[in-house]
């Protein structure tokens, strides 16, 4: 039983981590920023008032389907302490950029309908950036002590 114990927290594969391919982290980055992006186009187009929907079913079959082998390690990157930090400062960043841009927008008309195309995509932006380096700042710690 203590044989067992010590290896449940032993690094079960041998060799370098790969990590999720960029193209999961602008789904991310979409699905942060599609609230944002449904508001500001929802109105034109009723079918985008959706997109929230689709790309939480997106991510719940990529869960259960091509991401269930590395589900282990994704959660080990989202209680990092770095992913903690990362959704501090993006839920900071919204606050910030919503305050800003109700203010400036309330002076200058123009801009108003604008408003949460900008948030939308300075969200997408910093999730998609962040994310990616959060992964990649914790493989390259991780591979660096599985070689050394």
């Amino acid at each position: 039983m203590r044989e067992a114990d010590a290896t449940a927290g032993a690094r079960p594969v041998e060799g370098e981590i790969e990590g999720l391919p960029g193209w999961y982290f602008v789904l991310a980055g979409l699905l942060v920023a599609s609230n944002d992006l449904s508001s500001q186009f929802s109105d034109r187009y009723s079918w985008v008032a959706l997109l929230p929907l689709v790309l939480v079913a997106v991510h719940l079959v990529l869960w259960f389907t091509m991401l269930s082998r590395r589900r282990r390690y994704l959660r080990a990157v989202w209680r990092s302490k770095q992913a903690l930090a990362l959704v501090a400062v993006l839920f900071a960043v919204r606050l910030l950029l919503q305050v800003g841009l109700t203010k400036l927008t309330d002076e200058t008309t123009p801009l108003h309908s604008y408003r949460h195309l900008v948030i939308g995509l300075v969200m997408l932006v910093l999730t998609t950036g962040g994310a990616w380096f959060d992964q990649w700042l914790v493989l390259r710690v991780v591979n660096r002590d599985a070689k050394g």
